[in-house]
C-alpha cells in the first residue's frame, strides 16, 4: 500500500499533536489507576467490612475534626480496650477509603499517640499501631516524614524484633 492510501483514510483531518496529546494523557490515567491500585494493596484495604458497628458506637460524632479529637483521646486513654478500639478505629479510617484522611489525621496529633502504642505491652494494640503508621508513611513523602519525625525518640526497629 503506498503511504498517501494510508494517510488518507488513517486519521484523517485529525491534529497530530491533539492525537498525541490524548495518548499520553490516556497513558497518564493508567499509571495512576495502576498506582492507586497496588497502594491499596498495601494497605491491605478490605472489599466489605460491617464490623464497624462498635467503632461507629464510639465515635458518634459527624464532623471530621471533632472525630479525630476524640479518637486521639480515646487513644490515649488508660483503658487498654477502648485505647485498642479507637487505634483499630484509626487504622481502618486509613485501610478503608480510597482517598483516606492521612493529612487530617496527621494534623490530628494521633501519630505519636500510635508511635507511643509501639512500647505497649499488648501486642493486638502494637499490632494496630504498626498497621496504621505504615499506612500513614505509604502516602506522600510529607506523610513519611510525620512517621519518622514523631518516631526519632523510638526506634521502630524494635517492632521488627517484637512482632
Amino acid at each position: 500500500m503506498s503511504e498517501g492510501r494510508i494517510k488518507s483514510f488513517k486519521h484523517h483531518g485529525r491534529d497530530v499533536a491533539e492525537m498525541r496529546r490524548r495518548r499520553t494523557e490516556v497513558t497518564v490515567e493508567l499509571r495512576r489507576n495502576r498506582k492507586d491500585e497496588q497502594l491499596l494493596k498495601r494497605r491491605n484495604m478490605p472489599v466489605v467490612d460491617d464490623e464497624d458497628d462498635d467503632l461507629n458506637a464510639l465515635l458518634p460524632i459527624t464532623n471530621i475534626q471533632q472525630s479525630l479529637a476524640v479518637l486521639v483521646q480515646k487513644a490515649q486513654s488508660n483503658e487498654p480496650g477502648e485505647q485498642l478500639l479507637a487505634v483499630q478505629h484509626a487504622r481502618k479510617m486509613l485501610s478503608k477509603d480510597k482517598n483516606p484522611p492521612i493529612n487530617d489525621l496527621i494534623k490530628s496529633g494521633i501519630v505519636p499517640v500510635l508511635v507511643a502504642c509501639l512500647a505497649s505491652d499488648s501486642p493486638p494494640l502494637q499490632f494496630e499501631a504498626a498497621w496504621a503508621l505504615t499506612n500513614i508513611a505509604s502516602g506522600t513523602s510529607d506523610q513519611t516524614r510525620a512517621v519518622v519525625q514523631c518516631s526519632k525518640s523510638w526506634p521502630l526497629a524494635t517492632v521488627c524484633v517484637v512482632l
